[in-house]
């Protein structure tokens, strides 16, 4: 697996395109993708969106991220990180922001390959 992170709009996916002459064909977006069937593409965009539509729908996104990253193993996934703002008077809002940052925790934690992107530039965070 390879994980991908930095702040909205940073150029991860053009980074991740660019780098692995892939299209935005091979890539799923979290912002659309089924919420109870395993994406058929390798590369998973805008996990945090993929989260919070979970969470929104009372659905936990870890069985089925899980499932993905077994069908996947060399799976690229790339995520916003939504940690580092200001904290939001919403509780649901909370609540997502801590389940999407204990998900990384544990994706960083288990992939050989860790990468920040910021103003379009990676910076490599975690190799093995």
């Amino acid at each position: 697996m390879h994980f991908i992170l930095g702040g909205k709009n940073q150029g991860k996916l053009n980074w991740y395109l660019t780098r692995n002459h892939a299209t935005i064909e091979d890539v799923a977006d979290g912002e659309t993708m089924a919420l109870d069937v395993l994406p058929e593409k390798a590369v998973i965009n805008h996990l945090h969106h993929w989260i919070f539509r979970m969470v929104q729908n009372n659905l936990d996104p870890v069985p089925l991220l899980e499932q993905y990253l077994q069908k996947y193993p060399d799976a690229v996934i790339l995520c916003d990180e939504i940690g580092c703002g200001v904290i939001p008077m919403d509780r649901f809002e909370r609540d997502w922001r801590e389940q999407v940052g204990r998900i990384l925790c544990e994706i960083a934690k288990s992939t050989p390959s860790v990468e920040r992107v910021f103003c379009g530039v990676a910076s490599e965070i975690k190799k093995k």
